[in-house]
């Protein structure tokens, strides 16, 4: 249920009452700046999976919110098989995001997750406090997404290596804006998980049952990847470093200070 105290909007994101929307990562990304954008968009989903996993294993809801891509006819199905289909520019990265039987799966017509969709409806029922947002793009849906839930007065977390955008610049000033306007907490996942890990679990964590097999939509074969598509990601991976230092932006800029700049660390 949305938060209603005229104060509860600025507590504090706790885990334990929360749910986990994965934004528009099912995507066909046919759309001009989607070549740019998978480039940023594959390492981050590796990222999300690891927090998908845990969200499972903690038996906390897990909510895929997806454009139709206009296709009004579409059902999570047809949805699927648009962006593995072959020659999708998508198609790996939805491979690697599969929903679970135990997933919740929403349409959106619009950018955000909220707008004419049943996603209020769907937290209320499902006694949601609190939202952890990821996905793409991280200055577009993802950022109205995180306003709209701001309003609604829920407690976010957008975390910094779960979102992707066009440019890294891009992704940071999104960031920056969710913070300083949404009040939303943007620790890493790779941070937060294992500082939640040695906490003691919460006993009023969600009770919904655990199924360890995929959806049954999603069982169709993947589709292999080519040697093209081998080289070019074996190429960005090793990569990954030197397109953050090109692209990071001046310490005069006024956002620097909340996201430092990628290291070989990261």
């Amino acid at each position: 249920m949305a938060n209603t105290g005229q104060h509860e909007h600025d507590a504090a994101f706790d885990p334990r009452h929360s749910a986990l929307l994965i934004i528009d990562m099912l995507n066909d990304l046919e759309f001009e700046g989607g070549e740019a954008l998978l480039e940023q968009a594959m390492p981050v989903a590796t990222t999300i999976g690891h927090l998908r996993d845990w969200y499972h294993a903690h038996r906390l809801p897990v909510i895929y919110a997806n454009d139709n891509f206009g296709r009004w006819h579409a059902d999570l199905a047809k949805v699927i098989e648009h962006c593995r289909r072959v020659g999708s520019r998508g198609a790996r990265l939805s491979d690697g995001l599969l929903p679970g039987v135990e997933d919740y799966f929403i349409l959106k017509p619009r950018h955000s997750a909220f707008y004419e969709t049943p996603l209020c409806t769907l937290l209320e029922k499902l006694q949601i406090k609190a939202l952890a947002l990821v996905g793409i793009a991280g200055d577009d849906c993802v950022l109205r997404t995180a306003m709209d839930a701001q309003m609604r007065q829920y407690p976010l977390w957008v975390p910094a290596d779960g979102i992707a955008s066009q440019t890294t610049l891009r992704n940071q000033r999104a960031l920056a804006c969710m913070q300083e306007v949404a009040k939303a907490d943007i620790t890493r996942i790779d941070a937060r998980l294992p500082e939640w890990d040695h906490t003691q679990r919460s006993q009023k964590m969600s009770s919904h049952d655990r199924k360890d097999s995929q959806h049954p939509d999603c069982n169709k074969p993947q589709r292999p990847e080519t040697e093209n598509e081998r080289q070019g990601r074996k190429a960005h991976e090793s990569d990954l470093t030197d397109e953050a230092v090109e692209e990071t932006f001046p310490a005069s800029d006024p956002v620097s200070p909340f996201i430092p700049a990628k290291t070989p660390e990261d």
